[in-house]
């Protein structure tokens, strides 16, 4: 896996924050860097659609509960970078 297209991911993790306040108390966050790995890892496997993959890690890592419209924004925005690899 490239560490480039993990930056990336974790990039645009950073850039939604989907855990808000919440994501000062997690010590392991490491700016999403484990979370973009993990939906690279999970498309790459299973060869899930993006958005799937996405809601998949960061609910089952995080225990949250995603809005629709922000995972559709920003899964369409990591489709891309995958896209273009």
């Amino acid at each position: 896996m490239k560490d480039e297209l993990i930056s990336s991911v974790a990039g645009i993790l950073n850039e939604w924050n989907p855990l808000g306040d919440k994501a000062v108390t997690i010590e392991s966050l490491e700016g999403y860097k484990y979370e973009a790995m993990d939906i690279l890892s999970t498309i790459s496997i299973t060869k899930a659609p993006v958005k799937k993959a996405v809601s998949q890690v960061l609910e089952q890592a995080v225990s949250i509960k995603l809005k629709e419209s922000e995972l559709s924004h920003y899964s369409a925005q990591i489709e891309q970078l995958i896209n273009v690899q």
